[in-house]
């Protein structure tokens, strides 16, 4: 695949800046979608990037983005607002008709960026979305490849209380200029190193094969990159199963601290708050849905043959992630 073209849209997002830094590096020739010009992926990174302005709300200018590339990567989400007007539904939406757009142009294989599915999809917007976006992309001429992610290590410990423990990259989610997260971060942020506590989906012995962004990426990547011709569905789980209680153990001896106190979240609870807070804020209820779901559940996912298979660094264990990321500060 090393003479194909390929275009990330989600480019200035978490996962999809660390993409497009992966891909530049390896030397491939890599477009990032942004949304205005002159902007850019703001972290440190080898090789090329070139840009092109497009919106999945505007065909016409995502028509024009694909043209000639062969290699369609789409990490796009609404779930934290990056402009006004941003929806998890309308992201979504988008992109159904991107792949339409994708395949009238002439694109090889397309690669999604999904989540878990379970019973209760229909409830959480975002995973109802995803549902629709896969459905059409196993009825597309493309070859596609879906990675669905379980809960990221970066943002799921961070919004737990560890600000203080935030993936460096100036793209990091938590550190969204979005107004319900800056709040949220403001309350409780600081909870692991000033008080000792943790907030805990599903609590104390509810688990997660939780996955470091940067893994995400490097999943996505060998997706993108891989020799074969058949679709692929991925469950991308992390390196370990690991409860809260088990994580919270890791960060109390990473902070010098005796004890974690883990403060459950039950599903129910999420569920409450996304009923209240909907009426003024659509996008806040979105964040209490998924805070819900990986409440009430989380798949036992192993990576190790998908690891193996596209040839990917050994993945980041919680206590990796926090060596790189938490100074002690």
């Amino acid at each position: 695949m090393n003479n194909k073209k390929y275009l990330v849209i989600g480019a200035t997002g978490h996962v999809g800046s660390k993409i497009a830094i992966l891909l530049a590096g390896k030397g491939h020739d890599v477009t990032a979608l942004v949304r205005q010009k002159g902007t850019m992926i703001r972290d440190t990174y080898t090789g090329t990037i070139k840009y092109v302005v497009g919106d999945l709300g505007d065909e016409q200018s995502i028509a024009d983005a694909v043209k000639g590339m062969d290699v369609v990567i789409n990490t796009a989400n609404g779930l934290l607002p990056q402009k006004k007007g941003d929806s998890v539904n309308g992201v979504n939406e988008g992109a159904v008709k991107l792949i339409s757009i994708c395949e009238n142009a002439g694109v090889k294989r397309f690669v999604q960026s999904s989540t878990p599915t379970y019973q209760h999809d229909n409830d959480v917007p975002e995973l109802l979305g995803k549902r629709l976006i896969e459905k059409r992309l196993l009825a597309s001429s493309m070859q596609s490849v879906i990675i669905r992610n379980p809960a990221f290590m970066d943002v799921f410990i961070v919004m737990g209380g560890f600000a203080q423990a935030a993936d460096k990259s100036a793209h990091a989610t938590t550190k969204r200029e979005f107004g319900f997260t800056k709040m949220y971060m403001k309350i409780v942020g600081n909870f692991v190193v000033k008080r000792g506590w943790m907030l805990a989906p599903g609590g104390a012995k509810h688990g997660t094969p939780t996955i470091a962004t940067r893994d995400v990426a490097e999943m996505i990547v060998g997706g993108a990159l891989y020799s074969g011709p058949e679709n692929l569905l991925i469950e991308a789980g992390g390196p370990q199963w690991l409860t809260w209680r088990e994580i919270g153990n890791i960060i109390a001896k990473k902070t010098g601290k005796k004890k974690i106190k883990l403060i459950p979240i039950p599903a129910w609870l999420a569920r409450f708050n996304r009923f209240i807070i909907k009426p003024f804020s659509p996008s806040a209820a979105n964040i209490f849905a998924m805070m819900g779901f990986v409440a009430a559940f989380q798949p036992r996912w192993d990576s190790k043959d998908t690891v193996k298979k596209f040839n990917l660094p050994a993945q980041l264990t919680v206590s990796d992630y926090l060596d790189l990321n938490y100074s002690g500060k």
